[in-house]
């Protein structure tokens, strides 16, 4: 483990070097799209290093109660990471095979992952949501 620059910080300056140094010296539509383009991928890597891991038990106990799981909760990050995953698999089945058409259930389940949605957002694209909720 390293004290500092942390991996945040270290992200963030290359963002902030791409985007206030390297990009407006650029002429070529095509090295300054993908100028922005590895900025914007920074900028998402930023914002979920500090949250990746409450973020994920928070999916995961969403994923248990929604499918009924017993198993506890994996204690590594890896572990949650591959976890939730694999759960989200196991949801995506169980959509497919009708398990959440029944009206009800469907509204239920929509109430229940539209948080998980709204947090995704919040770190891939937060600007979406200002659009969304307006």
């Amino acid at each position: 483990m390293t004290d500092r620059p942390t991996a945040a910080e270290l992200v963030e300056a290359v963002r902030l070097f791409l985007e206030g140094d390297l990009l407006p010296t650029l002429t070529d539509a095509r090295l300054r799209f993908q100028t922005l383009i590895a900025a914007n991928v920074l900028a998402i890597v930023s914002r979920e290093l500090p949250t990746e891991e409450n973020l994920l038990r928070e999916e995961w106990q969403l994923l248990a109660e929604v499918l009924g799981t017993v198993a506890p909760e994996p204690a590594s990050l890896a572990g949650l990471r591959e976890a939730v995953r694999e759960a989200n698999v196991r949801l995506c089945e169980r959509i497919r095979a009708g398990e959440f058409d029944e009206p009800g259930r469907f509204h239920a389940l929509a109430r229940q992952l539209r948080r998980t949605v709204v947090r995704k957002l919040e770190v891939a694209n937060p600007r979406y949501l200002d659009r969304v909720t307006s």
